[in-house]
Parts: structure tokens; sequence; C-alpha cells
């Protein structure tokens, strides 16, 4: 499969940023930085404008007049705006950068998910749709504000109060002093509540996922609770589901006001620490703290501004701390998703041409297994398997519950790849042909998946142009699935609705719309059941058995079963002892 591009799920990360993705974060953060390193000639302009006019106020000898006064206001006011209009600018640089990047995340750790399930084999175990809708939406989107905020926020925690220190610094050491005590506090605090906001944020998302499984669970199942009278229990358990989610978001906002109480106690105590010595020092009481020259107007207003300066970027990172606490959060959630839905097949995303029919004979291709051998969770699966379909053959697989059959399906249908070995379709890999061969199959499981909507809707799921297909092939199909009485019983016929999962139906009837739904691709060139007649009735079982009977002719069929019935189909036949040997295949008459 050299040369192939395929979609794959390396390992169980997800919703993580690659190298180029830091890099630009890293970038907006810088800009972000620089738009709060243009603040300090902008208070630099503010203080030698206002420091200028009260010199000249404070001096009895100075003639002040209106005329000298306006055009430095003009000027100064000219300049502070246009510094103002460019922080602006690059805020906004910043920010839509770092949303660009986030949104690049949120859109990959869906398509991964998405990607991951949609390759899965129908008979893997999955989370419930509830839960695994509030992972796909809900933490998804907390991914969001953290790369948003938080990676350029820390960007800019980085430079912007260490330059600000330094230019404080130069006018005197003390103030300096001042922010270097008070500001490396906040953080420390903030390490210290964090690890208690990332668990408290990771568990009320938890919480929010077993509440959205169960809503949606209770909701799917509300006719059957109101016939067995369970609906005053559904609603104590909401309720104590509710409450549970409550106390958690409650827990949330605790941790969220206690590191914002923090912050601004220190953030208030730097800046009145300031501002006492600045005060002292300008009224001659405080000596020390300054180089050579005691301070000025100018100095001392100039310190001022910079002081609330230097915490804004630890607010800001503040902020975006506990969005990054519900973030990893939200990626470990994710990545936990990934590991128990498992690792995928590689699937190509090349589209092969589709086989052509001559008149009403398929094409049907050729499978052979080449010493596949599979474990599953430390148990030999399959062994070795060796065997050659030919095209239009039928193969039976039999043996006991856990013996490999559904292992050996999902093998074909490329949602498994085998630990040595290969399975091939006419010489090629069947990842390799994965995308057009699942186009091209005719599959009855043993739990079907119907969906909310009509009756003909379902039918016309698996038809690739449903505006070409006649009502009379549609009654047709299900007259082959010995479900035309069903349909014509409907109350609306084709346009009856079904609920989900076929609900309204029973389990003979979900399994007959099934078969009919499976006919009505008639260009398939495989046709692959997995116990199709498992749970069902004798009289339906005889109608399943009857329409595979009539589809398998001129299509290649792999039929994994148990019940004899079924097996007098006819084919090849092979035996799977659940030590993971396959015996030798015979001919079933």
């Amino acid at each position: 499969m050299r040369g192939l591009k395929t979609n794959t799920i390396s390992g169980v990360e997800i919703g993580g940023a690659d190298s180029s993705e830091k890099r630009t974060l890293g970038r907006a953060g810088v800009v972000l930085a620089l738009s709060d390193f243009l603040w300090i000639p902008q208070a630099g302009l503010i203080a030698w404008t206002l420091g200028s006019i009260l010199s000249a106020v404070a001096d009895p000898e100075t003639n002040l007049e209106v005329s000298g006064v306006m055009p430095l206001l003009l000027t100064s006011a000219a300049g502070v705006i246009a510094i103002a209009l460019l922080r602006v600018v690059l805020q906004t640089v910043a920010q839509n950068t770092s949303r660009r990047v986030a949104q690049a995340i949120q859109q990959r750790a869906r398509t991964d998910l998405l990607k991951a399930t949609v390759v899965r084999s129908p008979a893997d175990s999955f989370p419930a749709s509830g839960a695994f809708a509030a992972h796909v939406t809900d933490q998804v989107n907390l991914l969001g504000p953290y790369y948003t905020n938080y990676l350029p926020q820390f960007m800019r925690l980085k430079l912007v109060p260490l330059a600000i220190v330094l230019v404080t610094a130069w006018f005197s050491w003390m103030a300096a002093l001042i922010l270097l005590v008070s500001g490396p506090l906040i953080p420390v605090f903030m390490a210290l509540i964090g690890s208690r906001a990332k668990t408290a944020s990771a568990e009320q998302q938890e919480e929010l996922t077993r509440l959205s499984g169960m809503l949606l669970d209770r909701i799917k199942g509300l006719e059957t609770l109101r016939v067995f009278g369970a609906l005053e229990r559904t609603k104590s358990d909401i309720r104590e589901a509710g409450e549970r989610f409550r106390l958690g978001t409650m827990k949330v906002l605790k941790v969220a006001f206690l590191s914002s109480t923090v912050l601004e106690l220190f953030s208030a105590l730097g800046i009145a620490f300031s501002a006492v010595f600045v005060g002292f020092s300008l009224l001659g009481d405080i000596q020390v703290g300054v180089w050579n020259t005691p301070l000025g107007y100018v100095e001392g207003l100039f310190i001022l501004l910079l002081a609330p300066e230097f915490f804004a970027p630890l607010r800001a990172f503040s902020a975006a701390y506990h969005e990054r606490a519900a973030g990893l959060a939200a990626r470990q959630k994710l990545s936990d998703l990934l590991q128990s839905i498992g690792p995928a097949a590689a699937v190509s995303e090349r589209v092969l041409p589709k086989r052509e029919s001559t008149g009403s004979t398929i094409r049907a291709p050729r499978i052979s297994f080449d010493g596949v051998s599979i474990s599953l969770d430390g148990r030999q699966i399959l062994s070795k398997v060796d065997l050659e379909l030919a095209p239009g053959e039928t193969l039976l697989i039999t043996g006991p519950s856990g013996s490999g059959k559904t292992t050996l399906l999902d093998c074909v249908l490329g949602f498994r790849t085998p630990d040595s070995g290969s399975v091939r379709m006419d010489d090629k890999h069947t990842q390799e042909v994965a995308h057009e061969f699942r186009q091209n199959v005719m599959w009855l499981g043993q739990a079907p998946q119907l969906f909310h909507g009509t009756l003909k809707s379902n039918l016309l799921k698996g038809v690739s142009d449903p505006q070409t297909v006649s009502e009379s092939e549609i009654w047709r199909a299900l007259r082959l699935a010995g479900a035309e009485a069903l349909a014509q019983r409907l109350p609306r016929g084709l346009d009856t609705p079904l609920g989900e999962n076929g609900f309204g139906l029973s389990v003979g009837e979900i399994r007959r719309v099934a078969l009919a739904r499976a006919a009505m691709r008639k260009q398939a060139t495989i046709l692959l059941a997995d116990e199709p007649t498992a749970g069902l009735d004798e009289e339906t079982a005889v109608d399943v058995i009857d329409g595979l009977r009539l589809l398998k002719n001129s299509r290649t069929t792999i039929i994994a079963t148990h019940d004899p019935a079924v097996l007098k189909i006819g084919g090849r036949r092979i035996d799977l002892d659940g030590s993971g040997i396959a015996r030798e295949p015979e001919v079933v008459p």
C-alpha cells in the first residue's frame, strides 16, 4: 500500500496541537506581547505630557497660557491614539490567529473521532449515543478556549512582566522590587489551585457525559418506561443526576472564585505598595529606592501607569488557566474515548473505478486469506487461516460464540488488520480497496440499525441515487425479504415513520426490513451476513433464509452462522473451533 494516503488515528492522543500549530500559537502570543510593549511608550507619553503640565503649574514663575498647552495636548493625544489603534490591530491579529488554530484543532479532533467510529466493526461495542454526542460537541468545544487563550497568554506572561520590571528598574529599583515580590506569588498560588481546578473540571465533564447519555437513553425508551410504569423512577434518576451535575458545577465555580480572589488580592497589594512608595518619594519622606536623582512627577506617574499593566498578563493568564484545566480534562476524556474505541484500521481514501455489470450478471470478486492470524486481549482468535473464495462462491463459517466468525468478517470489510498475513480482494489488500468495497456490499447483521424516518427512507439508505429508484423496485425488495405484508399493514405504507433503532417494530420485522434494504443494493458484488437468523422465530427465519438464497446468486457470499437451517443454503464450509484453528473447508450441498 505504498504511496497511498491513509486515514489513521495514531496512538490515542486527540485534540493536541502539532509543532507548526504550536509555533503559530507562540507567534500569536508574541504579537499579543508586542501590543503590551506598546503600552510602555504610550504610558511614557501620557506621563510626560501630564508631568510637564503639572511641573508648569507648580512653578509660580511660569506663565502658563492655553495657547501653549493646546499644541502639547493635541500632539500627545494624537500619539496616544495612534499607539492605541496599533495595539488594537495587533490584539485582533493575535486573537484571530489563535482562533483559527483552535478551530483547526477542534475540527481535527471531531474528524479523528468520527473516523475512528466509521471504520469500526458494527459488532464492536460502542459508548452510548448520548455520551458520544457530549464528547463530540461539548468536550471538543472546550479545546477552543484552551488553545485560543491559554497558550498565547502563556507566551505573553513570559515576556511582558519582565519587560515592565526592567523599564521600572531604570527609574526605581525599589518599585521594581515591589513588583518582583508581589508578582511571582500569583503563579505559585495559581499552580496550587490549578491541580484542584483540573480535577473538579474533569469530574464535572464526566458527570455531564453520564447525564447526556442517560437523558437520551430515557427519551428513546420513553414508551417502554410508560408501559412498565417506571416514569416516576426515571424522574427520580434524572433529578439525582441533575443534582450531581449542579454540585459539580458549583465546585468548579468555587475553585474559580478562589483563584480570582488570590489574584486580585496580590495584584491590589502590589499596585497599592507601588502607589505608596511613589507618593512618599514625591513628598520627600522616602529617599531610598532610586539610583541617583529622586523621583519626579513624570517618573512617578510613569511607574504608576506601568504597575497595573504588570499585573494585566497575570489576570489574563489566571482566566485562561481555568480554560486550560477544562481543556486538558476534555483532551484526556477524548483520548480515553479513543482508547475505548480502539485503534482503527487504515482505510485508503483513493476511490477506485466501480465494477461494471453486464446485463444482469454481476462481476463478483475473488477473496483470499493468506496466513491470517489475529489475537485479541491476549487470546488467539485466528491462526494462519489460508483460504481462497472464487468469484460468486458461497462460504459458510460456523463455530461457537467467540470463535472468530465476526472477526473474520471484519477482516474482509477492512475493519480489522490481521496481526500477520493478509486478506486480499482480487489481489489487492482489503484496506487498499476498502472504500470502494464497502460501497458494493450487501450486509445483514444480527442487530441491524434502523433510523428515525419513514420506512421508504430507511430502505433507500444504501442506494447511491435514491431518485432513480422506482416504487416497484422497493416493493420487489420487500417481497424478496418477506416484508411485503408488513409494509402493507402499516398505517401509511412506505411513508410510515419508524422510531430510532426501529422502535415500533419487532426484532423479526426489523430483520426483514434490513434484508430488504440490503436487496436494494442491486449492484453489490458481495453479500455478507453475520448470524442472520439469530433470535428469530421459525417463520421469519425461513423468509430471511429464502431471501439470502436469492441474493447470493452471482455474488461472492460469506455467511457466519451456527443455525443448521442456514447451512442448507449450500456452499463451502469452514469450522472455527475457538482455538484459532480453521478446519479444512468442505463443500455443503
